[in-house]
């Protein structure tokens, strides 16, 4: 049986959790643009900084969305 190092291995754990969180940004612009259409670059930027667990947040709450102004009051409450 092969060893792995543990330094490959923590390379291996990082670029999973990168990969996952790449996925979790895709998905919820996807459905951002979906329910609200275009998202301003500034606003995406914004998106793009939330950590995961916020991310997450926000894949939920968009849900109940109506408007831009339902993510911009979103995201004004995160940044506080």
């Amino acid at each position: 049986m092969v060893q792995l190092s543990p330094l490959y291995l923590e390379r291996i754990e990082a670029a999973t959790q990168q990969g996952i969180e790449r996925e979790a940004l895709a998905l919820v612009m996807r459905q951002l643009r979906r329910r609200l259409g275009t998202i301003a670059p500034e606003m995406e930027a914004q998106i793009r900084s939330l950590s995961i667990d916020r991310l997450e947040d926000l894949g939920e709450a968009l849900l109940d969305f109506q408007s831009e102004t339902d993510l911009i009051d979103w995201l004004d409450r995160t940044n506080r």
